[in-house]
């Protein structure tokens, strides 16, 4: 039943009974052009095609408006009608004040005076429309009510509509004193029923709404009424498309539950969490409104899957260690069990990698449970590593946040590449959990927000040359965007790490610092910042501190994702925060905004190795 109450009902009447003349200045008949009733008038003159020109005397927002518009702009810029009879362009300079002034109006302008000069050389026939658009109109009463069963549950105390009809009226975009024009009007109305729908009432419409201009003192009294319509709530979830993937896996994602008030957001994020999970390449979600159903609406869930198996071959090259040859395979359902295998073999002249990744199929809360190894060779800083690595966890990702707990073994070996000889040798046993946070305006292409990530260690380290203890990691990296004036972005970037453990307990290679490189310090070889041995070989340090700052803008307005950079980074690793010595890093660059991330690079100075560097990257890291 709709319901409203009768003071609104009383002035809404008030409204609209009362007729308020709107003021308009009255045309009189023009002098200098014969008028079509006049009987001394030549009809074979008056019948002859004529060539005019027309210039429109306005601010130039009105005069665009106009030019667009108006039916004598409109002749004009057509060939087929720039020429017509002298008769024809008499009625058009006859209709171009009223016309003028109604589209005026919807600019919020309804006390404007427009007239129009006629010059006659003979030979073209000069037109002048003067606009005085006169004062805008604003907004002197506005009302919004609404009726429907959000208004009765209000009116019984239910907490959350009344929260919802007080956050209404105050997001209402057209307040006391606000100018009052037909796009802002139609705005402020769609925002309202596109909130209200947004939050459950899916078929929410408007009862009435008057918008009473009073041309004397350009004021605009508004009142509306919105009928809610009924609150609409969560029924059963119909999937289809389904093959290797089960069912259970998709509705363990979901963001709501049966009954839950049917939102908007709800939807968006469980749509969302679907193609996060990498096992669908298409993911839509339909809801038809039907008000017998609102109690328990069905949502149908379609879904097109990823190929049971995927192979990619990738070509690459890094500053950092050079070129390499990539081999991934993806299996969606390893042996049948609902768990993703990815498979990675990675050839490069200074790194080598294999891995495999075992990550189960969403499981409720929405968790994903992980098994991994992997085996690694890289060179660096004059030593070569060799690593091994096995990892059992579980994960949790969120629309902002990304969360990793884990049990991991390692166990790491590093070489001098001058002697040959060992100079760590230390396998581990850790407790892990990663935190990645983000609150970015774009995930690839970030020009605002902050993203924050932050992990955490603690096991106990088996040495062959010194000693094994418990030792912990705590390490975090905190990324700002800023967008400065128009054309202007800035990017902020401040890294912390520490190994907290006695100094003469091992800990893996692996685990400590090294710092230079593109993502890092610029300006520097790859990891090449930090403490040495006695052979001038980095060995990794206990801390690190690394920050940067960069300035960039488009280059050129018609390439606006190609950049310019400028920027300044500074950072050391040592064995303890005393023994820090930051290296300065500065020079400029250029960004390619693409559709799968920046593409960066940068030339650097070192400062303290006295030599320019080239750096470039893709993507960005958090």
């Amino acid at each position: 039943m709709r319901r409203v109450s009768l003071q609104a009902v009383a002035w809404l009447l008030a409204c609209l009974l009362p007729t308020v003349p709107v003021a308009a200045e009255a045309q009189a008949p023009p002098t200098d052009l014969p008028s079509a009733a006049t009987p001394s008038q030549d009809d074979e003159a008056d019948a002859r095609e004529v060539t005019w020109t027309l210039d429109i005397d306005a601010p130039p927002p009105h005069k665009a408006l106009l030019a667009r518009y108006l039916d004598l702009s409109r002749y004009l810029a057509s060939p087929d009608t720039a020429r017509v009879p002298r008769s024809e362009l008499m009625r058009l300079r006859q209709a171009a004040p009223a016309q003028a002034r109604t589209l005026l109006e919807t600019e919020g302008h309804f006390n404007a005076r427009v007239s129009t000069l006629a010059r006659d050389d003979g030979q073209v026939i000069a037109l002048t429309l003067r606009v005085d658009p006169g004062p805008v109109a604003r907004v002197t009463r506005a009302r919004l009510e609404f009726e429907g069963p959000l208004s009765v549950a209000a009116e019984q105390g239910d907490a959350e509509a009344a929260a919802l009809v007080a956050r209404l009226r105050t997001r209402w975009s057209m307040p006391i004193g606000e100018e009052f024009t037909q796009d802002r009007w139609s705005s402020a109305k769609g925002a309202v029923l596109a909130l209200l729908r947004a939050e459950g009432y899916a078929t929410a419409t408007w009862s009435g709404s008057v918008a009473q201009v009073r041309a004397v003192d350009d004021g605009a009294a508004l009142f509306l009424v919105a009928d809610s319509g009924p609150l609409y709530r969560f029924g059963t979830v119909q999937i289809t498309g389904l093959d290797h993937v089960d069912a259970d896996t998709v509705r363990a994602l979901q963001t709501f539950t049966t009954g839950e008030p049917l939102r908007e957001q709800a939807l968006l994020d469980y749509q969302d969490r679907l193609v996060k999970s990498a096992l669908f390449d298409n993911v839509t979600l339909d809801m038809e409104p039907d008000p017998a159903r609102a109690g328990a609406m069905p949502v149908v869930v379609q879904v097109r899957e990823r190929s049971l198996q995927q192979a990619t071959l990738g070509l690459g090259v890094s500053d950092n260690t050079g070129p390499r040859i990539t081999l991934e395979h993806l299996h969606q359902r390893f042996f049948g069990w609902p768990w993703q295998a990815r498979s990675k073999l990675q050839l490069g002249r200074t790194d080598q990698q294999a891995s495999i990744d075992l990550t189960s199929h969403p499981l409720p809360g929405p968790y994903r449970d992980l098994v991994s190894a992997s085996f690694g060779q890289t060179e660096a800083s004059g030593l070569t590593v060799t690593q091994q690595r096995a990892r059992l966890g579980r994960s949790k990702d969120d629309q902002r946040l990304e969360r990793l707990y884990y049990v991991e073994w390692q166990r790491s070996r590093a070489r001098s590449q001058d002697t040959g000889l060992t100079v760590d040798d230390t396998s581990a046993v850790s407790g892990n959990y990663q935190w990645i946070w983000r609150q970015l305006d774009h995930p690839l292409l970030p020009t605002q927000g902050l993203s924050l990530s932050l992990d955490t260690a603690l096991g106990r380290s088996y040495a062959t040359a010194q000693r094994g203890g418990v030792f912990g990691r705590l390490h975090g990296r905190l990324t700002h965007y800023a967008t400065l004036g128009q054309s202007w972005y800035a990017t902020s970037r401040l890294q912390l790490g520490q190994v907290v453990a006695p100094g003469d307990v091992a800990v893996p290679y692996t685990l400590l610092f090294r710092t230079g490189g593109d993502d890092s310090v610029r300006g520097y070889a790859y990891q090449s910042l930090g403490p040495v041995n006695a052979a001038g070989t980095a060995v990794g340090g206990r801390v690190v501190a690394v920050g940067s700052v960069e300035l960039a803008r488009p280059i050129v307005r018609t390439m606006p994702a190609l950049w310019g950079a400028v920027f300044a980074d500074a950072g050391d690793t040592g064995a303890d925060w005393k023994a820090l010595q930051p290296a300065l890093g500065y020079g400029v660059g250029l960004r390619w905004r693409s559709p799968v991330g920046a593409l960066r690079l940068d030339l650097a100075y070192g400062q303290r190795v006295r030599q320019v560097r080239l750096h470039f990257s893709v993507g960005i890291t958090f």
